[in-house]
């Protein structure tokens, strides 16, 4: 994920320089970078994610498995065997195919990056001269003029999180009209979708805004009806299932099979359907959620099966832990992977089962690229349409972020600090950041006025009909602080902030806090009151289950040659990859190699001072393949962790045991480039310039 948003770009003529607009997330303010006029290539290429499927082993071995079986079942029947490789990618797959003893082999791949990589993949493998690679979409292809024949056996990787997001049902249409022979067969052969209704009190968190209450339980902010009655959004929200806590949730079905697709009919496949299925439910609860995942027989046969479910429903959960290492939670037994999970798709108005074996209707629709879900006590009398948000939250703020809203946790210390500072009728609060509900729970706790900075206009436009729902009157709007009066800022007694701005990636982005308060800091009476009053960053060296694949070298892959690849995301990746991108580490299992350090720490009401300061952490019970880096807010100047509002760990860290990691929230990651097995410290340095927005770390690893 990108440090910076890239917001437009001039193009350059080829050999020069081009210049994109970059917003810095600290300082809010727009700037022309210089840029190689290559970068779009390198930040392309860096995140292709072709690496995270290179390293799903499981998908390497049963499509190598399946090219074998299907081109021996070929040639035993006394067929030529002609190969048609859709998105080609390295060119693993095509490689395969010659290695299994295919008669020729044709690879498209329209990304020309990973095709002029290919192409050199392939002669470095000796199969330069034996395939045909083609520069092009698949479906601009011509049999004759780009390809000499039709091919009858297809292998692609076509498929995503949600299988046919990324095209696949327009693209084995096109394929099976053009390409293919009436005979032909596909590998993967036919993929069938899988849901599963569930309640889980938490995962709703993400999709719905709930009341919040003061610390006794009353009422303070009620969410108005156009949040009550919308039906959210139908987009999948993709999540690592199996990293959900079993005690998350209640699963109402068994998972049932919801949809099929044939790749290898030759019958064109729907780009629309619709499937409606009555279920029982095998407890009470609410249907709130569907669970939703696929698997894909490879072959014909059906013998050779890729399944994407999560732990407690795979197929092969027994087989799987039997052989991984002990040490590994049955959670993570399975197969691991990032480029096809497991997705939640929330049920536009929760259904209330009131007892077991209670019947309901589950509506799945699917078009050509997404899915959607409905469950219905009757049966509807006509086709469910695909829903969208209406209220504002759901096409404003990430799924992350309204589960942040919800956290019971940190907002009862916001709450607690809030509670305990604000005085009735006398104090003047000035809220900083976007969103910030809780600011809004100032007035409801009766400050004589709230001065909101909201600019954005949908976080406005949400916060102000809360606002008028809860018939708060003494609550001002401003785009920007520097619209507040002299009189306004004399008058202040708080400023608050949560803090959350929605152009933060990194969670130190979030520090644009501390830059709106220098713009004003100058009129701001001795004794206004700020929260949070500073921040600390913290860095905590990992070992990772599987998320430093995503940047680890292949090296190999079956056998085959890929170090060309590695080669050239590297290159990539030192042009265009940040040396800390965010992640949500709850969805990816580390062990702690020794206790959280602070890096640095910040002091809001002397925001401006820079800072350069390096240390060393010794490193214990495993091999550093990661830094975690996080934020920690501190409310109040005191001793008491009940002032402090973390966005890392969510329970104490126990070096040599797995960190448990808030949910809602990103953190920061650092991969190091080549982990050293015999590193006995981490060394890092760090670099902090506020004011020009700048927070740069370095990292490297020592046997001392």
């Amino acid at each position: 994920m990108l440090r910076n948003f890239l917001k437009s770009r001039f193009l350059a003529p080829r050999g020069m320089s081009c210049f994109s607009q970059v917003m810095n997330p600290i300082t809010g303010q727009n700037s022309w970078q210089e840029r190689g006029d290559d970068y779009d290539y390198h930040l392309e290429v860096a995140n292709a994610g072709f690496g995270d499927m290179l390293h799903d082993w499981e998908r390497n071995q049963k499509y190598f498995a399946a090219l074998r079986k299907t081109i021996a079942g070929m040639r035993e029947a006394g067929r030529e065997v002609h190969v048609l490789d859709i998105g080609t990618g390295t060119g693993i797959l095509s490689m395969m195919a010659l290695a299994a003893g295919a008669d020729s082999v044709t690879a498209c791949e329209a990304f020309l990056p990973m095709a002029n990589c290919a192409e050199k993949i392939l002669a470095a493998n000796g199969a330069g001269d034996k395939v045909r690679l083609i520069r092009k979409r698949s479906t601009e292809i011509q049999v004759g003029e780009d390809m000499p024949r039709k091919a009858n056996l297809l292998v692609a990787e076509l498929l995503d999180t949600e299988l046919i997001g990324e095209g696949a049902i327009g693209i084995y249409n096109h394929a099976h009209a053009e390409l293919l022979t009436e005979d032909a067969l596909c590998i993967p052969a036919r993929a069938r979708c899988y849901a599963q209704v569930a309640q889980s009190p938490l995962a709703a968190q993400w999709n719905s805004l709930k009341t919040i209450a003061n610390l006794d339980g009353e009422p303070l902010l009620h969410p108005p009806e156009q949040l009550k009655s919308c039906q959210g959004e139908a987009a999948l929200h993709d999540v690592q299932l199996s990293q959900l806590p079993s005690s998350a949730f209640r699963p109402l079905t068994d998972p049932v099979e919801i949809f099929q697709f044939d790749f290898q009919r030759k019958q064109e496949r729907e780009k629309q359907r619709a499937n409606l299925l009555k279920l029982q439910s095998k407890q009470p609860g609410a249907a709130e959620l569907v669970f939703y995942w696929w698997d894909i027989q490879m072959d014909d046969g059906g013998e050779i099966l890729l399944s994407c479910a999560p732990y407690w429903a795979h197929p092969q959960l027994k087989e799987l832990a039997a052989e991984k290492e002990k040490d590994h939670p049955l959670p993570n037994v399975v197969p691991w992977r990032d480029h096809w999970m497991q997705a939640i798709y929330y049920i536009p108005k929760p259904l209330q089962l009131l007892e077991a074996g209670k019947s309901f209707h589950l509506s799945c629709h699917h078009d050509e690229y997404s899915l959607w879900f409905d469950a219905r006590e009757e049966a509807p009398t006509k086709s469910v349409r695909r829903h969208t948000c209406t209220c504002d939250l759901h096409m404003t703020y990430s799924r992350s972020r309204i589960g942040q809203l919800n956290q019971s946790p940190r907002n009862k210390r916001y709450l607690r600090y809030l509670e305990e500072s604000i005085e009735a009728e006398k104090s003047n609060v000035l809220v900083l950041g976007n969103g910030c509900l809780l600011g809004l729970a100032s007035s409801a706790l009766g400050a004589a006025s709230v001065l909101l900075h909201e600019p954005h206009r949908f976080s406005r436009r949400l916060l102000e009909s809360i606002v008028k729902h809860n018939q708060l009157k003494n609550v001002q709007f401003l785009d920007k602080v520097e619209e507040l009066e002299d009189s306004q800022l004399a008058a202040l007694t708080h400023i608050f902030a949560e803090p959350y701005f929605l152009n933060a990636i990194l969670p130190w982005d979030n520090f644009y806090f501390g830059t709106l308060l220098t713009k004003i800091k100058d009129k701001l009476p001795d004794g206004v009151k700020i929260s949070p009053c500073s921040a600390r960053i913290y860095a905590l060296p990992v070992e990772f289950l599987d998320l430093h694949k995503i940047r680890a070298p292949v090296g190999s892959c079956e056998g085959f040659d890929l170090r060309l690849f590695d080669e050239m995301v590297e290159r990539s990746a030192e042009q265009a990859v940040s040396l800390v991108e965010a992640q949500p580490l709850w969805e990816y299992p580390c062990r702690a190699l020794s206790e959280p350090q602070e890096v640095l720490s910040v002091d809001f009401s002397n925001f401006g001072q820079e800072h350069s300061l390096k240390g060393s952490i010794e490193l214990k019970h495993g091999v550093c393949n990661g830094v975690a880096l996080w934020v920690d807010w501190q409310l109040v100047e005191d001793n008491s962790p009940r002032s402090i509002v973390s966005s890392g760990p969510s329970e104490p860290v126990v070096p040599g045991e797995f960190v448990k990691w808030d949910m809602f929230v990103r953190q920061g990651v650092h991969f190091p480039r080549k982990p050293k097995d015999a590193a006995t410290h981490l060394e890092w340095s760090m670099d902090f310039k506020p004011l020009l927005g700048e927070l740069n770390f370095s990292f490297g690893q020592k046997k001392l």
